[in-house]
């Protein structure tokens, strides 16, 4: 533990690809890499969406013979060639069933994976990472960005590999089975559709689809936040500036979209151009070539049909090509959360807290806060800030004692709250060490950590759910008997007998169906079925009335019996219960 008190501590260590947005290549093999669960089904449906673009092009090739032989030949018999079509429909159907039964079960696993991946991969950067960001922009992220991602998976690695298999094979059997000629002359506008026209504006169709990514994140954001603060939306008259607001970010919207639309078009319109000229070509030569004696007329007419059908598998490319780029633009968003390292993280050897009250210790702790992170692919989040940021706190010495109540007091902006950051591990300190029960909290795992601390904090966060539901959050196990004990001892219970359904009352968005009051005693009756051995009470009391604060006062004398209770408060009133009381800024030396 003496090591610990000299060994330097890191910040939160730099996202990967934060300096410039990986390559379409990059974001490919990662995805992939990242899919591989999902890859067996997903060769499967490529396998039958192959077999069967190759069916579809064989009808046409079957039934182009049929009709050239038979206008040759008027006796020939057709029931041979009829009963080839009836038999590769059938096929063709039972192919086209396992593609889309096999594509669409990649879709949903993926689908899976990835909110599940983001998930846990944010948890861990959870309180710090979480709350410097934007929690409509997460949300957007975490459904919206997903759902675009998803495409690679479902509706892109597959037509991509198909649009080069099938143009292949048909390819092979054209120069094999008919004429190489013909072959060679089909090639180079089959490389211009499935290869130079989709990269026809490419840069730009990025650009646009970042940019769409990007908006569609603050649009969550503006509507998020105009949704939970809508009584002050409407109590100072701001709807109008906020729908006014919305209404830019949706026109940003709405151009990234039209530049993407413009390419996709011009993209269509150019391919349009080449299948008609490959069409023409093809017939031309061909039409040389039975001049010629080198082909006959069935075999002339099956050549240009399959000319045809052969560009249906490589005009798929373009078709996906829009929801490509944002896929790549979503998955790059995701990424800039995800590879956040996260600000604290549990030792490889865990040290175990000793049993019994618990003492706790700020031995010079000094502490800064980092500046808030911007997404590179926003340019409306590109504002970094030229001010220095100056430390919150400056060689802070605090001892509290085991099993007694100690007071920290001071003004708003003092560092009084970062005490508790600091103590939970949301953060950890630039110097200086906090120790709990003498071990340092860096060399406790995180969950051993947040068991033996309970915070009671200013604001309390309550679950559109039932109250019972809520108050398990701190004790999933707890029994109906142990809700009600916590309540007593939290002053709640009488008032949760007095709702129509009791424990089983939903307490509304963000708690709204409570009082504050109420809300408080939740929080306290929270902290009293995780039965931690120490008690952080951050301004529990700041935002009560006298009469109230009075009342929670009394619970949390009661809750903190028997445990290190550390008091966060600016205001006299909030402290009357506490053995001692400190001001903060005489416990910072320089």
């Amino acid at each position: 533990m003496t090591a610990a008190a000299t060994r330097p501590t890191a910040g939160p260590a730099p996202r990967a690809a934060a300096d410039a947005p990986l390559s379409r290549a990059a974001v490919s093999r990662r995805l992939v890499r990242f899919g591989r669960p999902v890859l067996l089904p997903l060769a499967v449906s490529l396998v039958c969406r192959v077999v069967g673009q190759l069916l579809g092009v064989a009808l046409l090739g079957v039934s182009a013979w049929g009709v050239a032989r038979v206008a040759s030949d008027p006796s020939a018999a057709i029931a041979p060639v009829v009963w080839t079509l009836v038999a590769l429909s059938l096929v063709k159907g039972v192919v086209r069933y396992l593609e889309q039964l096999t594509g669409h079960g990649v879709a949903f696993k993926a689908l899976a994976m990835l909110r599940v991946d983001f998930y846990d991969r944010l948890a861990p950067q959870s309180p710090a990472g979480v709350l410097s960001r934007r929690t409509g922009d997460l949300v957007n992220r975490a459904t919206k960005d997903v759902d675009k991602v998803e495409v690679f998976f479902a509706h892109t690695l597959v037509p991509a590999v198909s649009a080069v298999v099938v143009p292949a094979v048909v390819l092979v059997v054209l120069a094999v089975g008919y004429d190489p000629v013909l072959a060679l002359v089909l090639l180079p506008f089959l490389l211009l559709v499935g290869a130079v026209v989709p990269a026809w504006g490419r840069a730009p169709s990025a650009d646009a689809a970042t940019r769409v990514r990007a908006a569609r994140g603050r649009l969550a954001q503006l509507v998020t936040e105009s949704l939970q603060g809508v009584r002050e939306v409407l109590a100072f008259g701001a709807a109008g500036r906020r729908r006014a607001e919305a209404r830019a970010v949706a026109d940003e919207v709405g151009a990234g979209l039209a530049g993407l639309a413009t390419w996709t078009a011009r993209r269509r319109a150019a391919n349009a151009v080449v299948v008609v000229a490959a069409v023409v070509t093809v017939a031309l030569v061909g039409a040389a070539r039975v001049g010629a004696g080198a082909l006959d007329w069935p075999t002339y007419v099956v050549a240009v049909v399959v000319a045809l059908a052969v560009f249906t598998p490589v005009l798929a490319v373009e078709d996906v090509a829009p929801e490509l780029e944002q896929a790549f633009a979503a998955a790059r968003r995701l990424w800039r959360v995800t590879d956040a390292a996260p600000a604290t993280t549990s030792p490889a050897d865990p040290v175990r807290l000793p049993d019994g009250p618990l003492d706790i210790r700020f031995e010079g702790v000094r502490f800064t806060y980092p500046a808030p992170e911007t997404d590179p692919d926003d340019p409306a989040a590109r504002t970094p800030s030229s001010v220095e940021r100056r430390p919150v706190l400056t060689g802070l010495d605090l001892h509290v004692p085991a099993g007694g109540t100690t007071a920290v007091v001071g003004s708003s902006g003092s560092g009084k709250s970062t005490l508790v950051n600091l103590l939970t591990r949301a953060w950890d300190p630039d110097a200086g060490r906090v120790l709990l029960g003498g071990v340092d909290v860096r060399d406790v795992s995180l969950e051993d950590l947040r068991r033996h601390v309970a915070v009671v904090g200013q604001s309390t966060y309550l679950f559109n759910d039932t109250l019972a539901a809520n108050l398990r959050l701190a004790a999933p196990d707890a029994t109906d008997a142990e809700l009600e004990q916590a309540c007593r001892r939290a002053a709640l219970h009488d008032a949760v007998v007095a709702m129509p359904d009791g424990y089983q009352t939903r307490v509304g968005e963000l708690g709204e169906r409570l009082s504050g009051g109420q809300r408080q005693r939740v929080a306290i009756a929270r902290a009293l079925l995780l039965d931690a051995p120490v008690l952080v009470l951050d301004e529990a009391t700041s935002q009560l009335d006298v009469a109230t604060e009075a009342e929670i006062q009394d619970a949390l004398a009661e809750a903190a019996r028997g445990r290190t209770v550390l008091v966060i408060a600016h205001r006299p009133g909030a402290v009357r219960t506490a053995d001692r009381v400190l001001r903060i800024d005489d416990l910072t030396r320089a």
